[in-house]
């Protein structure tokens, strides 16, 4: 499992990295990922998450830093959901996250689907949370050296290895990255 979490923050790192063009190259962005547990007084706490079963809840949290003097403007502040894991509604903060299937089309949470039924009537469903793969938040700007946190938090659903995307296998790799 340990080597699952590894490939998620991996997987995140690549997505992530991917999503921007040359224009964001002087924001440092920093994916985090911690397990939630109840401590004895049954409050949450954040642990390690260097270890996870099925049925733990994982929170990401990615802190996009403007590292230079000037403001970036029309930022698209990204957390993509890994494989194997299911976003838990309502837990994005800050509120007002679109969310994405495949990465490159975000539209307001619930995501909604037609489906044409067999007597060939069309009907709009809710898509189920687990087919969710990234959520994004539209940040008007980011004033010099200034940070945003973003978070969620996934439920994991199976300790299969997902692979590294566009690679078609696993891999191991950092978990900052900056954009040049």
């Amino acid at each position: 499992m340990r080597k699952f979490l590894g490939l998620c923050l991996t997987g995140l790192s690549l997505l992530v990295s991917s999503a921007y063009a040359e224009p964001q190259r002087d924001v440092l962005v920093t994916m985090e990922v911690k397990k939630i547990v109840k401590g004895d007084d049954g409050k949450e706490l954040l642990q390690s998450a260097d270890q996870a079963k099925p049925g733990d809840i994982l929170q990401y949290t990615a802190t996009y830093t403007n590292k230079t003097n000037k403001v970036w403007r029309d930022l698209e502040a990204t957390i993509p959901i890994p494989g194997y894991t299911e976003y838990i509604p309502a837990s994005s903060r800050p509120a007002g996250a679109k969310a994405s299937l495949d990465g490159q089309s975000f539209q307001s949470i619930p995501l909604r689907r037609k489906v044409k039924q067999a007597e060939g009537k069309e009907i709009t469903q809710v898509i189920p949370y687990g087919e969710y793969r990234a959520l994004r938040w539209f940040v008007r700007k980011l004033a010099e050296n200034q940070e945003l946190k973003f978070s969620t938090r996934v439920k994991v659903l199976s300790d299969e290895v997902p692979v590294a995307p566009g690679t078609g296998k696993a891999s191991e790799g950092g978990q900052k990255m900056r954009f040049r």
